[in-house]
């Protein structure tokens, strides 16, 4: 932030382009219009999004945090009855069940595993808001250089801030990696886990015991998907941003500096007209990432790293009655969870889709608006 305040600062002190703006260059209603897609595009692949405000998706998917720590809870609660040694089919290498003699020892693999990623997952996530938070004002910043800035002032100050806003992208979209991969990494455990349940012999005394097994396994499995679905939402948000940056707002005013170099109005007027646009992309995609995030922590902290800790103790249940009450409590649990979490997916999707006509007008300004000194 400091060194957007700076920039401007300067711009103040060192004056503005002596050439009035021709505003009727430019319709009020010219940035209203947003496409329902976006289209990006890197050395090795092409992708269609839907564009930041119809990308709903992330909504059902964050339900999947709290539904999962509560199915993992009712699972414990099963296992507290009885212990059950895992079998893998004959052939089957294990890679990542780390004791096949304890069905409770892999519940408590699982729940540490996950709380772990809950955990880490904050400090990635921190870093990730802060970055997308940083891109709409170096962003503003470089707009504002190309709409007032004499010429000298751009050559000096432009590349600053074009390396202040690729270093935001391209952290942001490092640091939702890590993340990511340690998900899937449980999401294989899981997996691995119903394949060894379902390769286990009953006895007629077990048999209710393993059927329930297997049922919750294979639930918590497919909840934990949703969760990995929702953090390669977010790694995928980040590099659609970072690719926006670096094809389509760096990449073409670094060729202007190189042909015109903005001499004059005529050359502004045409490159801010082809930059608005796509800036108003930009500033969707990192703002969407950054509530998708911010919503995630939110639940994560309410509803998940708290919660599966907590559940440790449900494998210590002694007796029936004990095991009932947990079981009604985490039932419902998930009934209520699931919709205080889908009510708050919906505020803030609604919150940021109601931003549009504001960031429009807010960037529209760039092209119609003279600072006159």
């Amino acid at each position: 932030m400091l060194s957007i305040f700076l920039t401007i600062a300067i711009l103040l002190i060192g004056g503005t382009h002596s050439a009035p703006w021709d505003t009727t260059n430019f319709a009020d209603d010219e940035w209203t219009e947003q496409p329902t897609t976006t289209t990006t595009t890197t050395t090795t692949t092409t992708t269609t999004t839907l564009a930041p405000e119809f990308d709903r998706e992330w909504e059902d998917l964050i339900l999947g945090g709290p539904t999962v720590v509560n199915h993992l809870g009712l699972f414990m609660v099963l296992a507290s009855r009885a212990d059950q040694i895992l079998q893998p089919a004959a052939g089957y290498q294990i890679q990542h069940i780390q004791n096949l003699q304890s069905l409770r020892s892999t519940l408590t693999q699982i729940r540490l595993a996950m709380q772990n990623a809950f955990q880490t997952a904050r400090d990635d996530h921190f870093r990730a808001q802060n970055s997308m938070q940083q891109i709409p004002e170096h962003i503003k910043a470089g707009l504002l250089l190309i709409q007032t800035a004499p010429k000298d002032l751009i050559s000096k100050l432009l590349p600053y801030t074009m390396r202040n806003v690729e270093r935001a992208a391209d952290e942001g979209s490092l640091v939702t990696k890590p993340a990511l991969q340690r998900f899937v990494s449980i999401g294989l455990l899981l997996e691995e886990l119903v394949t060894v349940l379902n390769s286990t012999s009953s006895t007629l005394a077990n048999q209710d015991y393993l059927i329930e097994a297997k049922s919750y396994a294979a639930d918590i499995s497919e909840q934990w998907n949703l969760l990995v679905d929702l953090f390669r939402k977010f790694s995928h948000r980040a590099d659609i941003t970072q690719t926006l940056i670096k094809n389509s707002f760096i990449e073409p005013i670094n060729e202007a500096q190189r042909t015109n170099g903005f001499n004059n109005l005529s050359d502004r007027t045409s490159e801010l007209s082809k930059l608005i646009p796509v800036s108003i992309l930009i500033d969707q995609s990192s703002d969407l990432l950054d509530m998708m995030i911010g919503t995630y922590t939110v639940v994560s902290n309410d509803h998940m790293v708290n919660q599966i800790d907590a559940h440790k103790s449900a494998l210590d249940i002694k007796d029936e009655q004990g095991r009932g009450k947990k079981q009604r409590e985490l039932w419902q649990s998930i009934l209520q969870q699931s919709i205080k979490v889908a009510r708050l997916a919906q505020e803030r999707q609604n919150g940021f889709a109601a931003t549009s006509l504001e960031r429009n007008t807010e960037y529209g300004a760039y092209a119609r608006v003279a600072m006159a000194t």
